[in-house]
């Protein structure tokens, strides 16, 4: 590939990045520059690499983040309040601790059942459980083995964005 073609494949994945919300997979960039530019999964991503890396040599106010089997650009952090001044609703639905107490119980043992969350709490988890479901970050995933067959909680695909992980692998040791 020319220098002059690395270019514009670069301006291309740097378009079709600026036009989603959601993290694009490799995959799809790679279906996307299908029959003009023949690149290898390697290929797509070493040149996302590349432009992670010059996104922060330049210091700009966004970057490239590989998160959830995806790219995506995202404000660096440190503009997160003049953000909020022109967005006011930008600022983040607060989750309860004790929300936040499930869903780290969720996070760290799924999948896990209702009666599970209940027996390491010591209390009722339902009402948090529904809460964490209707943001989306947390979702049956499956039914346990036993009489009754009780729901099993996971995390979801929104749980990894909210949070920059690429994949559970990446929660922090405990």
């Amino acid at each position: 590939m020319s220098d002059e073609e690395l270019i514009l494949v670069k301006k291309i994945i740097e378009a079709l990045l600026f036009s989603v919300q959601e993290p694009l997979p490799v995959s799809k960039i790679g279906h996307v520059l299908e029959g003009e530019f023949e690149l290898s999964h390697s290929q797509i991503k070493e040149i996302l690499k590349s432009l992670e890396r010059e996104l922060s040599f330049e210091g700009r106010g966004f970057r490239l983040e590989e998160t959830a089997k995806g790219f995506r650009f995202r404000t660096d952090p440190i503009y997160y309040p003049y953000l909020q001044r022109l967005k006011p609703k930008l600022a983040p639905d607060r989750i309860s601790v004790a929300a936040s107490e499930v869903l780290a119980i969720v996070a760290y043992r799924q999948p896990v059942t209702k009666i599970e969350l209940e027996q390491i709490r010591g209390v009722d988890c339902n009402s948090h459980i529904t809460h964490l479901m209707e943001r989306g970050l947390v979702e049956v995933v499956g039914r346990k083995e036993m009489p009754g067959r009780p729901a099993l909680y996971g995390t979801t695909k929104k749980f990894l964005l909210h949070f920059g992980l690429k994949n559970l692998k990446e929660l922090p040791r405990v």
